[in-house]
C-alpha cells in the first residue's frame, strides 16, 4: 500500500448542550454537537501545517463520523474560519452511530482548511446533529474523529480487508455489525484465525462485558440492556455461537426467539413478515442448532424460510416485506430484500448441511429455491456485473450492499455445490466491479441508506459510505480468493 495519512482535527470551540433525554453515547465514546450558525463547532490542523509548503494531492477527504443516530435530512454547512468563505455542505440524511460522511476537497481546497480551519453548522431550527470528538487520540478509532484523509493511489481491495480488521468497521448491534461480523469470521480463512479472532473480541467487546452480559444502543439512540429489541438485532449470534457456543447471550437468543414466535411458528416483529428474518433469525438458528445439537432449533430454522418463501417470493420478485393483517408487500425486488434472502437462505442451507440436520423435511425445498432465486439474481444482473438498488428498475442505480450481499450467496452457493460455477464467475465479476467503489483507506461507498427514510430515499440516487457494505464485499472476497468453505 501507498501513502495514506489521517489528520487529526482539533476542537477550537464546541458548543455545550445535553443530549436529548433518553438518547445516549455509545460505551467509551465522546461527542460534540453540531448546531445553527448562532454557535458553530471550529476546528483546526495545527499539527498539519507542514502539509502546506508541498502541493497536495487531489481528492484530499474531509470526513465527520456520526455519534447519535439522526432521523432527519439536514446539511451540514462547512465554511473557512478566517475568510467566512463556505466551503462544501455534507448531505446527511437519516444517518446511524459509527456511520462517517466525507467531502471530496480539491488540493486548493484542503490547503484552505489546513491554513485557515472550518466551522460546522446547520441552518435554523435544525435539530442538533452529534459527531465523535477528538476520541483521545486514539488511533484505532481515528476513523470516527473528523479528520482529513490525505492519499496518493492505494490498492483499494487491500485496503477494505485492512480496514475491516480493525475497529473502523465498527457498527451498531444488529444487522448492521452482523455483517461486518460474518465478513471478519470469514476472513480467517484469508489471515488466520489468531489474527481476526483477535478483532472480532475487540467488536463484541464493545456490547457484551465480561459477565457476558448484553449492552447496546438500539436505532433511536436508546439504551438496550440485556435484551433484543427487534428480530434484526439478531444476525451477530451466528458469529458469537460459532465462536462461544456457551456464552449467556445465546440462550438469551434463544428464549427471545421463542417468545418472538407466532402459532404458525414465524419468528417476526409485529405482524411483518421480513426478508431480514432469513439472515438474521433462520441463519443463526441454523448455527446454534448445529453447535448445540437441537433439532427443534434446525427445525425452527427451516420453518423460517419456507414461511418467507410463501409470504416473500412472487414469481421473479423477493419483496422485503409483508404485513399479515393488511395482505400487502411492499419494497419490491430491493437488491437487500434479495441479499438477505439468498444469504439467510444459502448460510441457512450450509449450516444444516454441516450438522445432524442434513436430511429434515423441507431442507430439498430449501435447496430448490436458492437454486431458482439465484438464476433469477444472474437474471437481473446489470451489464457492469452489479445490481441496481431495486433489480427490475435499473434507472435506481447501481447498489453496492444489495450487490455484495447478492454476489457473496451466489459464491456461497457454488462453492457448496449448490450452484454452478458460471455463478462462482459472476461472483468474481461482481468483486472486481465492487473495487471502484471503495475509498482509498477501504470503506464502502454507492450504498443506500438504511431505509427509515422510505421509498423515496431508496429511489432518489442518495447513497453513503458504509462498514456494513464492507462486511458484506469482505464476505465476498473470502469466498472467490479461497477454496475453504466460509460459512
Amino acid at each position: 500500500m501507498n501513502s495514506l495519512t489521517y489528520y487529526p482535527a482539533k476542537m477550537v470551540y464546541a458548543p455545550s448542550r445535553a443530549l436529548q433525554e433518553g438518547q445516549q453515547l455509545p460505551k467509551g465514546w465522546s461527542a460534540v454537537p453540531i448546531l445553527d450558525r448562532e454557535e458553530p463547532l471550529k476546528l483546526r490542523w495545527s499539527e498539519a501545517q507542514h502539509l502546506i509548503s508541498r502541493p497536495l494531492p487531489a481528492n484530499c477527504r474531509l470526513r465527520i463520523a456520526i455519534a447519535v443516530n439522526y432521523r432527519h435530512a439536514i446539511e451540514v454547512e462547512v465554511f473557512l474560519l478566517k475568510s467566512g468563505t463556505v466551503l462544501d455542505r455534507f448531505d446527511i440524511r437519516y444517518a446511524y452511530v459509527f456511520q462517517p460522511f466525507e467531502l471530496i476537497l480539491t488540493s486548493d481546497q484542503a490547503e484552505a482548511v489546513l491554513c485557515e480551519g472550518i466551522g460546522l453548522r446547520l441552518g435554523q431550527g435544525d435539530p442538533p446533529l452529534w459527531i465523535f470528538d477528538e476520541l483521545q487520540g486514539d488511533q484505532t478509532r481515528r476513523l470516527f474523529s473528523p479528520h482529513l484523509l490525505i492519499s496518493e493511489e492505494q490498492s483499494p481491495m487491500g485496503a477494505l480487508l485492512h480496514s475491516t480488521a480493525s475497529l473502523s468497521s465498527l457498527q451498531p448491534f444488529g444487522w448492521l455489525e452482523g455483517c461486518v461480523l460474518d465478513g471478519l469470521y470469514a476472513l480467517r480463512g484469508v489471515w488466520g484465525a489468531d489474527r481476526i479472532d483477535q478483532v472480532l473480541s475487540e467488536h463484541l467487546g464493545q456490547f457484551l462485558d465480561d459477565d457476558g452480559r448484553l449492552h447496546y444502543e438500539d436505532l433511536y439512540s436508546r439504551k438496550v440492556e440485556g435484551r433484543f429489541t427487534t428480530i434484526e438485532a439478531t444476525l451477530p449470534l451466528a458469529v458469537i455461537v460459532k465462536l462461544w457456543p456457551q456464552h449467556p447471550v445465546v440462550t438469551q437468543a434463544l428464549s427471545f426467539w421463542l417468545s418472538e414466535k407466532e402459532g404458525s411458528g414465524l419468528v417476526i416483529d409485529g405482524d411483518t413478515v421480513s426478508a431480514e428474518g432469513a439472515y438474521t433469525v433462520a441463519y443463526p438458528l441454523a448455527a446454534a442448532a448445529a453447535r448445540l445439537h437441537r433439532k427443534e432449533l434446525a427445525e425452527l430454522a427451516v420453518k423460517q424460510l419456507l414461511l418467507r418463501r410463501d409470504r416473500l417470493a412472487n414469481d421473479n420478485h423477493i419483496y422485503l416485506r409483508y404485513h399479515q393483517k393488511k395482505g400487502d408487500r411492499s419494497f419490491r425486488s430491493w437488491a437487500r430484500a434479495f441479499a438477505w434472502y439468498m444469504l439467510g437462505m444459502t448460510r441457512t442451507w450450509i449450516e444444516l448441511q454441516a450438522s445432524p440436520y442434513a436430511d429434515l423435511p423441507g431442507i430439498n425445498d430449501i435447496k430448490e429455491e436458492i437454486q431458482r432465486i439465484s438464476q433469477v439474481a444472474l437474471d437481473w444482473r446489470l451489464s457492469g456485473g452489479l445490481w441496481s438498488c431495486f433489480l427490475d428498475e435499473p434507472a435506481t442505480g447501481v447498489e453496492i450492499s444489495g450487490s455484495a450481499g447478492i454476489a457473496t450467496a451466489l459464491a456461497l452457493g457454488a462453492r457448496h455445490g449448490l450452484l454452478q460455477p458460471v455463478y462462482l464467475s459472476a461472483a468474481r465479476e461482481a468483486l472486481m466491479a465492487l473495487e471502484r467503489y471503495i475509498t482509498p483507506d477501504g470503506i464502502v461507498s454507492g450504498v443506500a441508506q438504511h431505509n427509515a427514510g422510505g421509498l423515496e430515499l431508496q429511489r432518489c440516487g442518495y447513497r453513503v459510505l458504509s462498514q456494513m457494505g464492507m462486511g458484506l464485499v469482505a464476505q465476498l472476497y473470502a469466498l472467490v480468493h479461497s477454496d475453504r468453505s466460509m460459512i
